[in-house]
């Protein structure tokens, strides 16, 4: 992948979303302004210290700065004070690495900041073809291992793509591929790369019950909730987020159902995704504790039916 990065591409993210793919979501709300508890320091987390601006691109620390020195200011000063250990171009890398954004250019040099420059956003991958699932031996074996090789049949393809920003490379990478709302496609590689071949986008999969939604993060738990609950006659409309950057906007469209279930993971980002849905939308419940003590859904389904991972890492080293 290309180590230029254009800072024009990063000029409309909302503070707000960034965050949220790190896994920090605001505590509090007044008028236009969201207040965190500061991810930036050692704090007690007793007071929200930091606050967001996103209608001007701005947020501050009022507990004061770091180690950096930064305690306020835009996007790429908020990531910089984030990643102090990293040179700025290294940010800049990470930034774009995070909120999955790839620059059209490929010079490996960091630019001068240009206001008025409009260049068009390139996207990293593109699609070659498709296969139906069977085509693939190694992603068979994959989907066998997740335990949703019988489940995904009319929900997953196989994909091939280019990485389209190394335009003198003639090698077709494989993965396993989905829709989103954009009609582009999510995909995941056996080994666990995850991206998109053109715009980011939610998943949804239409349910038969009209007032019923389901949240889930990854659309490997989907696949191993459906496979846990295919006997029952009625489904929910189901959102996959694809990004945990998607969760406010999925919020904002699902908050009128009036039965909502959070399938969220067990770590930190998703629990913290979890109070934050919960905070805005009251009513929604919290179902990670149908797979307490596990990461998420999938996790449960391979320990359950003993799937073994590392009979397929052995396949892929041939």
């Amino acid at each position: 992948m290309s180590s230029y990065v254009n800072i024009e591409d990063f000029r409309d993210v909302r503070i707000s979303d960034f965050l949220a793919t790190l896994g920090h979501y605001p505590v509090k709300k007044s008028g236009k302004e969201l207040f965190y508890h500061s991810m930036l320091r050692e704090t007690k987390q007793s007071t929200p210290s930091l606050s967001v601006w996103d209608e001007g691109g701005k947020w501050i620390d009022r507990g004061g700065a770091n180690h950096t020195g930064i305690y306020g200011g835009g996007i790429i000063q908020l990531a910089l004070a984030y990643w102090p250990e990293l040179s700025f171009k290294e940010v800049l890398i990470e930034m774009r690495n995070v909120l999955n954004i790839y620059s059209s250019q490929s010079q490996n040099q960091v630019p001068v900041i240009n206001l008025n420059a409009q260049k068009p956003q390139e996207y990293a991958f593109k699609l070659v073809k498709t296969k139906p699932l069977g085509t693939n031996f190694l992603i068979t074996k994959y989907l066998e291992s997740r335990g949703i090789l019988d489940v995904a049949e009319g929900h997953l393809q196989e994909v091939y793509y280019k990485n389209h920003l190394n335009k003198d490379s003639l090698t077709n990478y494989y993965a396993i591929g989905w829709i989103n709302e954009h009609n582009n496609y999510e995909f995941s590689t056996i080994k666990g790369f995850k991206s998109s071949i053109g715009a980011k986008g939610i998943s949804i999969i239409q349910g038969s019950d009209k007032d019923h939604v389901a949240i889930f993060e990854g659309y490997m738990d989907y696949l191993s909730w459906l496979k846990h609950n295919n006997n029952h006659l009625s489904s929910p409309t189901v959102y996959v987020l694809n990004s945990i950057v998607q969760l406010n906007k999925t919020l904002d469209r699902i908050k009128n159902f009036k039965l909502i279930d959070l399938y969220l993971d067990n770590d930190l980002a998703g629990k913290q995704a979890t109070i934050h849905a919960l905070n805005i939308i009251p009513h929604a419940n919290d179902r990670s504790p149908d797979y307490k003590g596990y990461k998420d859904f999938n996790e449960m389904l391979v320990d359950n039916l003993g799937c073994k991972f590392q009979s397929l890492k052995k396949d892929t080293k041939r």
